[in-house]
């Protein structure tokens, strides 16, 4: 009677190859999405006028006391109707922070 051996699964180099392949993108894609925040974490929006945003872009952090709170999404300049140029923030905010 023929003994029969179980195939292991790391023994099999593909199914590890693939393995290391879909870790690989998804830490990718975390890495590159953490710019904008992270995913799954939830968030609310929030649009704010200020007055001078010279050294805002988007991806910046939005700090409170040295902690990350949030993400700003874009920066557009408004025109008022007195001629005056302010800038109008769209900010993203983690509810936890």
């Amino acid at each position: 009677m023929r003994k029969r051996r179980g195939v292991s699964v790391a023994a099999n180099p593909i199914l590890i190859g693939a393995a290391t392949v879909l870790v690989v993108i998804v830490a990718v894609f975390l890495a590159y999405n953490a710019n904008n925040g992270l995913p799954f974490v939830s968030t609310y929006n929030l649009k704010a006028r200020v007055p001078d945003a010279d050294a805002l872009v988007k991806a910046n952090e939005v700090r409170i006391g040295g902690a990350r709170v949030g993400v700003v999404k874009s920066v557009v300049p408004v025109q008022l109707n007195n001629g005056e140029v302010e800038a109008e923030l769209s900010v993203s905010l983690d509810k936890d922070g």
